[in-house]
């Protein structure tokens, strides 16, 4: 590797997305393993019921006649494609929370209207970071100058988490926009505005120049993952198969 890029670039990292800033903040040597070993397990049902739902709240957004069964049929049958070949015992549950996902959010996001923008791809350059932000805005309405991520999850929180804030925070980072996060569940959604989006996108500068630091240390990647331990506890590893990865990578 040429040692005249930057740390990032000589791992070969030429973007960086809030997610994977997240992953680096919440469990360090997942994100060595994946990001600069590209030893990955599999996507999660979970994950596979998030695009689904996304598929069909998206879909019943831009045909706002649709039924709403229609749309639950759409996010099931994406769901039943990604998943086909899963043995993951989770995905009968997952799939059972589908359809009263599509039902709450599509009654609480048509209030909105049609969004004109769907999944717009967003790249930021942020100060003291020498390579870019790339992300994908879920939902916009430029003449509401509103931006809107959506999540859905099995419980929703109070206020906006602070991983899911960084998201929204550099989503419309530089900009007029308003930024919030809908969390849909299968009994309610809640929307929430984000605040003080400054100090969030503070906190995305921080955790990139700690990477970039920690990336500096070495040209090699297996050198790196020698320098952390895996938090077995954490959800992160809850997969068998990306439990097993992660055992032959750190030996223990």
């Amino acid at each position: 590797m040429s040692t005249n890029t930057n740390p990032f670039e000589r791992h070969g990292i030429h973007a960086l997305s809030v997610s994977s800033i997240n992953l680096f903040a919440a469990e360090p040597a997942l994100w060595v393993m994946e990001h600069l070993l590209k030893r990955k397990g599999r996507v999660s049902p979970s994950m596979h019921r998030g695009t689904a739902c996304e598929t069909g709240l998206t879909y019943g957004l831009l045909h706002p006649n649709a039924d709403v069964e229609r749309c639950q049929a759409i996010a099931l049958a994406e769901y039943d494609r990604l998943t086909a070949l899963s043995g993951d015992p989770r995905r009968t549950r997952e799939r059972e929370i589908i359809a009263p996902i599509i039902a709450n959010g599509l009654s609480a996001l048509r209030e909105y209207g049609i969004p004109d923008e769907v999944q717009c791809r967003i790249e930021v350059r942020l100060d003291g970071v020498p390579v870019p932000f790339v992300g994908f805005a879920d939902l916009g309405w430029s003449a509401r100058g509103l931006t809107l991520d959506v999540k859905t999850q099995l419980r929703s929180p109070s206020e906006i988490s602070a991983p899911h804030a960084r998201q929204v925070a550099l989503y419309t980072h530089n900009t007029n926009r308003e930024a919030r996060v809908a969390y849909v569940t299968p009994t309610k959604t809640s929307i929430y505005n984000l605040e003080d989006r400054a100090t969030h996108i503070a906190a995305i500068i921080n955790i990139a120049r700690r990477m970039e630091k920690f990336l500096a240390i070495s040209n090699d990647p297996y050198e790196l993952a020698g320098l952390v331990v895996p938090n077995w506890e954490s959800f992160y590893w809850t997969d068998p198969v990306t439990r097993a990865l992660g055992r032959e990578v750190f030996g223990f």
